[in-house]
């Protein structure tokens, strides 16, 4: 190998440990704004729990052994509710025959506490789902033409779903589609998610939006649900 090929490969060596340690340094400097932002509000950080990687399911979430992640947690009781939000991301690669492409997909994950309750999700309605309505895949219908038009509902147990959905929160988010859903009842939890980086303003928006709904479902829902 020529004396060349080797400055050119110990250069090439450096730009990237510089790279690491830039990076490593953005990840320290961030941690840091984000737990500061929560001391100064009465929120509490932790950079990374590892137990949340597996805690949930369904999307946005990798099902079985993956390389995610969630870090930049943050938690509080909010307006009377108790929060837990953090950054979930995770690694893909693909190659095609030539190049290997390694991507990362993040999401921010909001979810606020609720009794325990069937699944319900609610995402915005497209095409793709229409097409999977063509082989035997189909959505929840309120009856509503509306609403059924633009959201698409997926119902563990379709009491459950007509009853959260009555009007007041049909209309509800209608108002604003796109800024109050996606989100799902599953368990112990109502959850939102958003892809991009976690961001305090963010949390903050997604917990009052989840809030929001938890507040305007019919009081007979949650004693239903009582045991």
């Amino acid at each position: 190998m020529s004396g060349g090929t080797l400055a050119i490969l110990a250069i090439a060596v450096v730009i990237i440990i510089a790279i690491a340690v830039m990076a490593s340094a953005a990840e320290r400097q961030r941690a840091e704004a984000l737990e500061s932002w929560a001391r100064e509000r009465g929120w509490n950080y932790d950079r990374e729990r590892p137990e949340l990687v597996d805690r949930f399911s369904g999307t946005p979430f990798r099902s079985g052994r993956s390389n995610a992640k969630a870090r930049h947690v943050l938690t509080a009781d909010h307006r009377g509710q108790r929060v837990l939000a953090f950054e979930y991301s995770y690694t893909t690669t693909s190659h095609n025959g030539q190049n290997t492409t390694t991507t990362t997909h993040c999401f921010t994950v909001v979810t606020v506490s609720t009794p325990a309750t069937p699944v319900l999700e609610v995402r915005l309605e497209h095409l793709g789902h229409a097409l999977l309505g063509l082989v035997g895949v189909h959505d929840l219908q309120v009856g509503e033409r509306v609403f059924d038009q633009a959201f698409r509902i997926t119902a563990q147990e379709d009491a459950f779903a007509l009853a959260v959905l009555e009007p007041v929160v049909r209309a509800w988010l209608l108002e604003d589609p796109e800024g109050r859903v996606p989100f799902r009842f599953s368990g112990d939890h109502l959850l939102g998610w958003s892809s991009g980086r976690i961001d305090p303003d963010t949390v903050v928006a997604g917990a009052d939006t989840l809030i929001d709904l938890v507040e305007r479902v019919p009081a007979q829902v949650w004693e239903g649900t009582r045991g």
